[in-house]
């Protein structure tokens, strides 16, 4: 196969599952259930199971594609439907089989004469034009198709063809992803469109992968598509923000923060192996998210600045007590401060100050509080600006 053919099928299977995702969205049954590739490329079933629209999309990375009477694509669709209906003659009694293809029915073509949306449709023309064909063509590539058709012709493929319903000139690739975010339009402001839409796309091809190697059928319908994009639309709204990046997936093992002052800081206190990779975990997560915010314009103006803000505001209170506190205590050692300093933090964590007031995840919270930990806005040691200021003097002489 080559590299431009493997580029072909390659586009031709993500096409299936970004057209089997507008479909589901173009879809007015809530039930109606839909799978990928378990009797088709896709088919559309009743809430009860029985199949009602089997699909097989056609992708063409050029603008016309061959939908002639001889076409390849439509003899493998033509013989992989009368298989499946071998095995079960009732589909035939309740199914619809469409053809969605990108390419155009050549006029007075088989195709042409199943468009679903054209007064010229004549089921009767179409199967003389392919039986005319499968008793007639020398293509040795497509014998085993004709065979198959001719061998049935009395017991499906006549009926089948009754069945059978062409939409041609159908959106390509791209388009296909821009008619998917036309569906999003009331979801969440019109800016935040293509941000749901990625994720609301990798959530489906995640279901779609499911579905393929599933050894048991998989079925999505309207009602748990919908029921996400309301989920993460949420996320996008004046008083939330969403999260993208994933706090199970991250190998702090993988990452240094020797040298970082927030670390610097919690090693002040004596803090434990194990907390620490909790902190830096949160550290991690909180400063790739607060980057992906600004990076995706999610932010109010000076929204992070107003948010440090009341994150130190908040923790001046704590700190003062903790002076207060290490003060009147008898003894003022070193053993003490620690303990303090933990004592500090953990008060500091289990604070609830939000960004926004919908969004709960504490991670944005406590890796914030680490990242003023690291430039020494906050601290947790009672000493800690003067056993550390020399490094933050250190680190921004390097940096000149």
């Amino acid at each position: 196969m080559s590299n431009h053919q493997a580029s072909e099928q390659m586009i031709g299977y993500i096409y299936q599952i970004r057209y089997a995702l507008y479909l589901l969205l173009k879809n007015k049954e809530e039930e109606a259930n839909i799978s990928i590739e378990k009797f088709d490329d896709i088919a559309f079933t009743k809430p009860d199971g029985i199949s009602n629209t089997f699909i097989q999309l056609k992708h063409h990375t050029k603008k016309y594609g061959n939908l002639t009477d001889s076409s390849t694509d439509i003899w493998r669709t033509l013989n992989a439907w009368i298989n499946e209906l071998k095995r079960d003659i009732t589909l035939l009694e309740n199914t619809k089989f469409l053809i969605i293809t990108t390419a155009e029915s050549p006029d007075n073509s088989a195709s042409s004469f199943l468009l679903s949306n054209s007064g010229m449709r004549d089921t009767k023309k179409a199967f003389e034009l392919f039986n005319d064909v499968a008793k007639k063509s020398g293509n040795v590539a497509h014998k085993k198709y004709y065979e198959n058709f001719i061998a049935n012709v009395d017991t499906i493929s006549r009926k089948l063809i009754n069945n059978i319903y062409v939409i041609d000139n159908s959106t390509n690739i791209v388009d296909t992803a821009l008619q998917i975010q036309k569906e999003l339009l009331f979801s969440c402001k019109q800016q935040h469109i293509p941000l749901v839409f990625e994720r609301l796309e990798g959530w489906w091809i995640n279901k779609a992968i499911e579905a393929l190697t599933s050894t048991r059928p998989v079925y999505i319908n309207t009602r748990q598509v919908a029921s996400y994009i309301v989920d993460i639309s949420q996320e996008y709204s004046h008083d939330n923000l969403p999260i993208d990046i994933d706090g199970l997936n991250i190998d702090i093992d993988s990452l240094s923060f020797e040298g970082k002052l927030f670390y610097e800081q919690l090693k002040l206190i004596g803090t434990s192996s194990n907390k620490l990779k909790i902190a830096f975990r949160d550290y991690y997560r909180a400063f790739n998210q607060r980057s992906n915010w600004v990076r995706n314009d999610l932010l109010y103006l000076n929204e992070l600045d107003r948010y440090e803000a009341r994150l130190i505001n908040e923790w001046e209170h704590c700190y003062a007590d903790m002076e207060d506190e290490i003060l009147e205590s008898e003894e003022q050692t070193d053993d003490i401060n620690q303990k303090m300093g933990k004592k500090l933090l953990k008060e500091i964590e289990n604070k609830d100050i939000r960004i926004r007031d919908r969004f709960s995840d504490p991670f944005v919270m406590r890796g914030s509080y680490h990242i003023l930990s690291d430039q020494l806005k906050v601290g947790w040691h009672i000493d800690f600006r003067k056993r550390l200021e020399y490094l933050l003097k250190s680190e921004v002489t390097a940096n000149e």
